[in-house]
């Protein structure tokens, strides 16, 4: 029962990140510690070839599109890549009650952002004014550093700092996110290397549902309004925020 439901969770994890461009990762670790009962320390490493593998599907699907602009955005992929793979190395041995205390905290901030971002969406795209790249470090190493200690992605801050900073277009951010997030993860999996050991057969499992969830959410993605979408992605994360928050400190 656990199991189907988790499914359900991963299908969920890769719907949003066909439709948002970020966001469904961080439903990733919860669903593998609550529903499956992995404890946080395993939970985080195993999170990432499933969130990446999602990433790079939804990447792929939307380069054929013609969207993406990771040429655009390699100063930040690299700035990511660098700090995912240093937090994950220097912070493995974090014990799981403080890491999922941060991850609910994660959670908060990421549902603050979307909503932010959800709130400056109009019915027409407003064209983004491209400023100094040296602005995009800050987002660029908190994406990172988030990546290698909690798991997530960190799509509710790419897709911001790429539409704020470098000047893209919201489908192109979206799109190029994907591949920043899959990018990131192979990164701190790679950090991960010689500390943990995952389930290989279970990680399959849910890759393939997450793999199901992004062509659902890439062929949804131009059909759905993205400001309710997102709005209702942020009430979902600050309810499970203080799920997690308030079971781990009690």
């Amino acid at each position: 029962m656990h199991l189907a439901l988790a499914l359900i969770g991963f299908v969920a994890v890769g719907l949003a990140l066909g439709l948002l461009g970020g966001g469904g990762s961080i439903l990733a670790v919860p669903v593998l510690v609550h529903l499956l009962g992995i404890a946080p320390n395993v939970a985080v490493p195993m999170s990432l070839p499933i969130v990446g593998s999602a990433a790079a599907a939804g990447a792929i699907a939307r380069w054929r599109a013609g969207q993406l602009r990771l040429r655009t955005t390699t100063p930040f992929a690299l700035i990511t890549i660098v700090a995912s793979y240093t937090a994950a190395r220097l912070g493995h041995e974090i014990p799981g009650r403080p890491r999922m205390i941060l991850f609910g905290l994660t959670m908060f901030a990421a549902a603050f952002a979307m909503w932010r971002r959800a709130s400056r969406m109009g019915p027409v795209e407003a064209p983004a004014q491209k400023r100094s790249v040296a602005q995009m470090i800050p987002a660029a190493v908190a994406v990172g550093t988030l990546t290698g200690i909690v798991g997530v992605g960190g799509g509710f801050l790419i897709v911001p700092a790429l539409t704020g900073v470098l000047g893209l277009a919201m489908a192109e951010a979206t799109a190029t996110s994907l591949a920043v997030i899959a990018l990131n993860t192979v990164a701190a999996g790679w950090g991960f290397v010689g500390h943990v050991t995952i389930d290989p057969r279970l990680t399959a499992i849910v890759i393939a549902a997450a793999l199901a969830g992004m062509a659902i959410g890439t062929r949804l993605a131009p059909r759905v309004p993205a400001k309710a979408l997102t709005r209702a992605f942020a009430v979902l994360l600050i309810v499970l925020a203080i799920f997690m928050v308030g079971k781990e400190l009690r």
